[in-house]
């Protein structure tokens, strides 16, 4: 138990201990009746409150300055984090201009260098945004999520990986912009991480409905039934720490949205996001007419 949390207990029990003793005083005092007890009673409630409130404060005001402090000291480490990753940037932009087109090599050297760096600033850009969501609300901000899809989807297409066929019509969402990205990372992400290199990845955006489908190891009922738990990981063999798919799940709950996976083993997975109630829904325009 930690110190704070003791000393709060025993300073509440010397109290509730003195407020039941002057209860006692008084009621030996001027005897026991049932108006008596109710007298005693009103005087005691009102002056415990005053007490509790006074020590809750104090208790409170100490919990708020180390939020504070946190806070203080998380802005000042993401803002150092920020600046090594602008410098490189900034270096590889000079180096780039530097360098004559015989120089393949140190080009497709500075390419990686460039790749890594995007990865590190992504990295960064979803610690902070993790951060902040624990210390404050996140507001919500109406977006297209066909654009947001093109743009991860050529992030991944650098990559490499898996060719991505794409289909997307426009559809206007109300949510978190930041985390549904990183939704989207980490279920496109996953879906390359289990399937071989050469398989597609189908990304199909129609009416109000996203699906990400791959031809990947599946999985059977047993590991459908755990895939949200936290640190939980189908494949042992596979990269990974087995929380994408909690963070996943966290979202789609806070944002209304509808989360179905369907798979099989050897077959693959299809993940199905049901955006109905992330869509904005406009207000009525009445006219009143006299």
């Amino acid at each position: 138990m930690r110190p704070q949390l003791r000393w709060g207990l025993f300073i509440f029990g010397v109290i509730l201990f003195a407020f039941f003793g002057i209860h006692y005083i008084f009621l030996r005092q001027q005897g026991f009746s049932e108006e008596n007890y109710l007298t005693g009673t009103l005087f005691l409630i009102p002056a415990a409150l005053v007490v509790g409130t006074i020590f809750l404060s104090q208790l409170l005001e100490h919990q708020e300055r180390q939020e504070e402090r946190l806070e203080h000291l998380v802005r000042e480490v993401l803002h150092e984090i920020n600046l090594p990753i602008a410098t490189i940037e900034a270096n590889l932009s000079m180096v780039r201009k530097a360098i004559s087109p015989e120089e393949s090599r140190l080009a497709r050297r500075l390419d990686r260098i460039a790749s890594a760096s995007r990865r590190l600033k992504k990295l960064y850009r979803e610690l902070a945004y993790n951060i902040r969501r624990e210390i404050m609300p996140v507001e919500k901000e109406r977006f297209d999520l066909s654009r947001l899809l093109e743009e991860r989807i050529a992030f991944f297409r650098e990559m490499g990986r898996n060719p991505l066929e794409v289909t997307l019509t426009p559809l206007e969402i109300e949510a978190d912009r930041v985390g549904m990205e990183q939704t989207l990372d980490n279920l496109l992400e996953n879906a390359m991480k289990y399937s071989p290199k050469e398989a597609p990845i189908r990304v199909i955006l129609e009416g109000k409905t996203l699906r990400i489908r791959d031809r990947g190891i599946g999985m059977d009922e047993n590991e459908i039934l755990r895939i949200f738990e936290r640190y939980y990981q189908g494949d042992r063999g596979v990269r990974g720490q087995g929380i994408g798919l909690s963070v996943v799940k966290r979202y789609c709950d806070e944002n209304g949205i509808g989360l179905k996976i369907r798979s099989r083993k050897g077959e693959g997975t299809e993940v199905v996001l049901d955006l109905e109630r992330a869509c904005p829904r406009e207000e009525a325009k009445t006219r009143v007419t006299e």
